[in-house]
């Protein structure tokens, strides 16, 4: 089973672009840069519209064995 997150990284320039596209409003403004909540529904829409790519995205994989 795999499992994407979204994170926002240390080149946030803080413009909001994110938090106003958010579906589900789960973006903060944070002291140096914006964070995803847990409510995140991993739509990717704060992915696309990041001006300066500051969002990326993680992929996990479990592995059962």
């Amino acid at each position: 089973m795999s499992g994407i997150e979204f994170y926002i990284t240390h080149t946030c320039i803080k413009c909001g672009a994110c938090a106003i596209d958010c579906p589900v409003s789960c973006i903060i403004e944070g002291d140096t840069q914006f964070v995803i909540g847990e409510d995140c529904i991993r739509c990717g829409d704060c992915y696309s519209i990041c001006p300066v790519g500051a969002v990326k995205m993680r992929v996990h994989q479990d592995i059962k064995g």
